[in-house]
């Protein structure tokens, strides 16, 4: 198992029990003018919480929907909350994987990856009352769009906050795109972990919102917003090559925009689709990649948008017509090492999507 395969698997799971990620804290949003549920609100604040302040054992199932079918990974789970997370992977994808994901110590609330200010702006939150799930009680809190369909739908453990199972679906509200559930869970009173060091990529740092006006004035493209409510609220850089990591979300949705001076190699993304536009290439899965370059950059868009979004989203940056290299004239996109950054919506290798 390499590195960058094992790092891969473990960035997928942290979308699924909730971990709040190695990023700044997401800016607090004024609340619009839906009547958020105050009760579904705490219960979000709860469960944003409850990694950090609840040790536990369990499996989880992550399965998301999209053009390339069905993909789907199973984790098993030990939780200390003073520390963090080992993360193993089962069955038969890649058995027997393993890693330690270090306790965050942000201050954002985030739900699944997802900064829970950008929910609370973009979305009506609504408490839908109790149930059971794994033979816990239970609460069952949804996020409501404009048009009132359908977005995600959370089931909170009403003993402790965790997130229990959260779905996503598309902009029809009825179609689901994306699921992570906990099939088996166990509270521990007390746990520790003896692990090998965090899987944190050396050189990666988070610069914050502050240095973006002078990224853009460098020549990044690095918008506050995109289509399908997105917006910017974190960047990091990478201090060896100079890439940079634009992190953009509505609380349930996450992209993350890389960027690097160069050009596109063809063979960086071989295996990938074509696209109907010229130099753009996609590979749809949990998450999609999309790939392209233009005016110097190679842009690397990794996403868990469905795929319609996901088009809207790429046809925001430029583009322009490829031209072929010379073979000193190629740059990769450097997935390999993006795979290891631990991005907010987690990146998945080819075998689990």
């Amino acid at each position: 198992m390499s590195l960058t395969r094992l790092a891969v698997l473990v960035s997928t799971a942290l979308i699924g029990f909730g971990l709040p990620l190695p990023a700044g804290a997401a800016p607090l949003l004024p609340l619009g003018s839906k009547p958020d549920s105050p009760s579904a609100v705490s219960w979000l604040r709860k469960a944003a919480a409850a990694p950090n302040q609840v040790s536990y054992h369990g499996t989880q199932i992550i399965t998301a929907w999209g053009p390339q079918g069905a993909s789907s990974a199973m984790f098993d789970i030990v939780h200390a909350a003073s520390q963090g997370s080992e993360i193993s992977v089962v069955g038969s994808s890649a058995p027997g994987a393993k890693a330690f994901v270090q306790r965050a110590t942000t201050t954002g609330a985030a739900i699944d990856g997802g900064p829970l200010a950008l929910l609370q702006s973009t979305y009506q939150l609504v408490d839908k009352c109790c149930t059971d799930l794994i033979g816990r009680p239970a609460v069952v809190v949804e996020a409501l769009r404009d048009d009132q369909t359908l977005a995600a739908r959370f089931w909170i453990d009403k003993a402790t906050g965790l997130l229990l199972q959260r779905q996503l679906f598309s902009v029809d509200g009825k179609t689901m795109v994306r699921a992570t559930v906990f099939t088996e869970l166990e509270i521990e009173s007390s746990e520790f972990l003896g692990h090998l060091p965090p899987m944190l990529p050396n050189g990666v740092e988070s610069i914050g919102m502050g240095k973006v006006d002078k990224l853009r004035s460098q020549g990044w493209v690095c918008a506050p917003d995109l289509p399908a409510s997105l917006t910017l609220y974190d960047v990091h850089q990478d201090t060896s090559n100079g890439s940079l990591q634009f992190s953009y979300s509505d609380g349930l949705f996450n992209v993350s925009l890389f960027e690097q001076r160069g050009a596109l190699d063809p063979k960086a993304v071989a295996g990938f689709s074509t696209t109907d536009s010229p130099g753009v290439y996609v590979r749809y899965g949990m998450p999609s990649y999309v790939v392209w370059s233009s005016g110097g950059i190679v842009y690397t868009l990794i996403g868990d948008l469905p795929a319609e979004q996901l088009g809207q989203v790429v046809r925001a940056f430029p583009h322009e017509q490829p031209v072929k290299l010379t073979a000193i004239q190629r740059l990769g996109t450097g997935l390999a090492k993006i795979a290891t950054w631990l991005t907010p919506m987690g990146a998945l290798s080819p075998k689990l999507g």
